[in-house]
């Protein structure tokens, strides 16, 4: 009986070992991915270049909205090939602040009303 009691509590002991480990994996991982990501923005911003909107088109097939200096291009980006499309003047970019912190509520309401006007507002 004692025998069977030790091995218990080596096996819980070792359970909450392996949990701690892993927790604590978990939120260096997280730490980490934050700094490389807070890095690498820092590296992107602040020059005379910088993308402002990347929509895909098809597969391996992008349009992206960039600023050289205070001039606004188009180009569309492939796996393989870069081609210049265009300029757009500075007042037909809608900007928006990519710090802005929406709530999970107005995310979720904005994607229902979007339904809604998709469906024209009739029940299924």
């Amino acid at each position: 009986m004692t025998l069977l009691s030790s091995h218990t509590l080596s096996d819980i002991a070792q359970f909450f070992t392996v949990l701690i480990v892993f927790i604590f994996v978990l939120a260096l991982s997280m730490f980490c991915a934050k700094w490389v990501g807070n890095y690498q923005k820092a590296q992107l911003s602040g020059g005379s270049a910088e993308v402002i909107e990347t929509i895909r088109i098809a597969q391996g097939k992008w349009l992206q909205i960039i600023r050289i200096g205070s001039k606004y291009k188009v180009i569309a980006v492939s796996r393989d090939n870069v081609t210049y499309l265009g300029d757009v003047d500075e007042s037909d970019i809608k900007k928006t602040d990519p710090d802005e912190k929406k709530s999970f509520s107005e995310i979720l309401s904005k994607a229902f009303s979007d339904k809604d006007k998709v469906s024209g507002g009739r029940q299924e």
